[in-house]
């Protein structure tokens, strides 16, 4: 037989039952009102730890940039007593090359100076040599042994051959003679000396007129007696004398190495014969 509950069972185990659902119930609302407690301190307690955190990586990120600050300005002091420094250095290296240009100057003055007075000094002994000898002229091709016992006598017809009647037999010749040296190759120069610079002058303008002056068959030339060292200057004209010999131009060497050159209306003198080839040709 199938049993059924009696009402009054049937009553009490509803009754039962609300009362578990009801102990359910607030055990439910317990709970959730416990969890949601725990919920809001686990969400505090977060927070706590978010703004802990966030306080110390301020704190730390603030003392980084305090530090990187702090050797930022170090950096720049140090920069900055390094730039000074540096101009000081550039200033005193600036001081120290202009006071060595500023000698260099001096130097180079007294040294251009010192060379013009050295020059001066150099060409003084062949000055006075040309003073010594500025009486004299100068035979070069004459053959060895044409003159006679009195060189003077011999030379004073050898003037009034080459140059004719315009040549005075009182001239004052004072001397005549060869320079020392070996002959073997061509004849030694012949001297003579006048006794006055003015007779000296006289002669040598009746040779001028002479293109050509031919003794014995024998090819001489006649010109001032220089020194060496003014003899060679002369001779850097030479080549340019030849040129305008040939082109009939007029000209004449001035003492002590100037050659004076007349082209029509013009007038040219110059220490340099490249500088009259140059103008010329």
């Amino acid at each position: 037989l199938k049993l059924h509950p009696s009402p009054d069972r049937q009553v009490q185990v509803q009754k039962e039952r609300n009362s578990m659902l009801k102990t359910n119930e607030r055990i439910s609302e317990k709970t959730s009102e416990k969890l949601w407690r725990e919920l809001q301190e686990l969400r505090q307690d977060n927070k706590d730890s978010e703004k802990h955190l966030y306080i110390r990586f301020d704190a730390a990120f603030n003392g980084m940039l305090d530090k990187i600050e702090e050797h930022i300005q170090e950096n720049e002091s140090k920069l900055s007593t390094f730039a000074n420094q540096l101009e000081d250095v550039k200033q005193a290296f600036t001081t120290r090359i202009e006071i060595a240009e500023n000698l260099a100057s001096i130097a180079n003055g007294k040294a251009t100076a010192a060379s013009s007075e050295t020059k001066k000094l150099g060409d003084r002994p062949a000055a006075l040599e040309d003073g010594s000898r500025r009486n004299n002229i100068r035979i070069e091709g004459l053959p060895e042994n044409r003159e006679s016992p009195n060189p003077v006598k011999s030379t004073a017809e050898l003037f009034s051959k080459i140059i004719g009647e315009d040549f005075k037999s009182d001239t004052e010749i004072a001397a005549a003679y060869r320079i020392c040296g070996s002959n073997t190759f061509r004849p030694r120069s012949f001297i003579i000396r006048f006794e006055r610079l003015l007779c000296k002058l006289d002669v040598m303008a009746l040779l001028r007129r002479k293109q050509v002056i031919i003794f014995e068959n024998n090819h001489i030339r006649i010109f001032p007696d220089f020194s060496p060292a003014t003899a060679a200057k002369c001779a850097a004209f030479y080549n340019i004398k030849q040129q305008l010999w040939q082109a009939k131009i007029k000209y004449s060497l001035l003492y002590p190495a100037k050659l004076k050159v007349d082209v029509q209306v013009s007038r040219i003198l110059s220490w340099h014969p490249g500088r009259i080839l140059t103008l010329l040709f």
